[in-house]
């Protein structure tokens, strides 16, 4: 682990492996340590990966104050420019995807190839998770994080990897434990997520862009990868059968050979 200044912030980030350089931008209250091992070491054989923690999480500076999701974009940006890196590939899952589409709109100059993974354009325009998929991301009285966690795995992967792979279900509960996402910062995240639209300004991304997406993702519904797909000029679009949200985990390998295969095909001139 190592820090970087971007703006004023100091910010956790980490850089392995070699190659083109591709930002992964992580979701909803999770931070570097987050992302799928088997996952990130398929993409470091490719690129040189750098991972980070957003303002509030991991060993990044504190959330202060109310935020928005291109707030975080110009965090990503600030990264960038601060370790001297003038365009990136950028990988973004769930709201970390919806920051992508923030830093590759304010940003454009900065992205090479663009990713988005289980996300949505917000707004009017999302489509929504059921309501009581959202009830089992809703903090209960008197449940501890580590319960409150593993409430919330049916609303996030499938009931076939819920039962066959929940060592690896628990074993990311323990990273996200080592230092955890305070709730003021859960807050502030989810505040941004729900002032976030996009849609109107989808046609301007230029990016060669990739969207990925589980047909079994019950808090993302898969129908948002088809918008996101239709307003994007030229986008593609990948959908893995009998993926949940956590396409990433669930399916390292066939993702990770998505995210390299397309941006293989982005010309680093572009």
């Amino acid at each position: 682990m190592s820090m970087v200044k971007a703006g004023d912030r100091n910010m956790e980030y980490y850089l392995e492996g070699s190659g083109p350089p591709l930002l992964m931008i992580s979701g909803f209250t999770a931070q570097a340590s987050g992302w799928s091992e088997p996952f990130t070491r398929r993409l470091q054989e490719k690129f040189s990966t750098i991972r980070y923690s957003h303002r509030g999480t991991g060993t990044s500076d504190r959330l202060d104050g109310k935020i928005t999701l291109r707030d975080l974009a110009d965090d990503a940006a600030g990264i960038l420019m601060a370790l001297g890196v003038d365009k990136a590939h950028v990988l973004g899952v769930s709201m970390g995807g919806m920051i992508a589409q923030e830093l590759v709109l304010n940003h454009p100059q900065q992205v090479l190839g663009l990713v988005l993974g289980c996300t949505a354009c917000g707004g009017e325009h999302r489509v929504a998770a059921e309501p009581e998929v959202m009830d089992l991301l809703t903090p209960q009285p008197g449940l501890s994080r580590e319960e409150q966690q593993r409430r919330s795995w049916p609303a996030i992967t499938t009931p076939e990897f819920l039962e066959s792979h929940r060592d690896v279900l628990e074993e990311r509960l323990r990273r996200s434990l080592v230092n955890p996402t305070p709730i003021e910062t859960a807050m502030r995240q989810m505040a941004a997520v729900q002032a976030f639209d996009t849609f109107d300004r989808l046609p301007q991304i230029k990016a060669p862009t990739l969207v990925l997406h589980g047909d079994s993702d019950v808090l993302v519904p898969v129908g948002n990868a088809h918008v996101l797909k239709d307003r994007i000029p030229g986008a593609e679009l990948r959908v893995f059968p009998g993926a949940g949200h956590l396409f990433t985990f669930e399916f390292p390998e066939e993702s990770a050979a998505a995210v390299v295969e397309f941006l293989a095909r982005v010309p680093v001139g572009v």
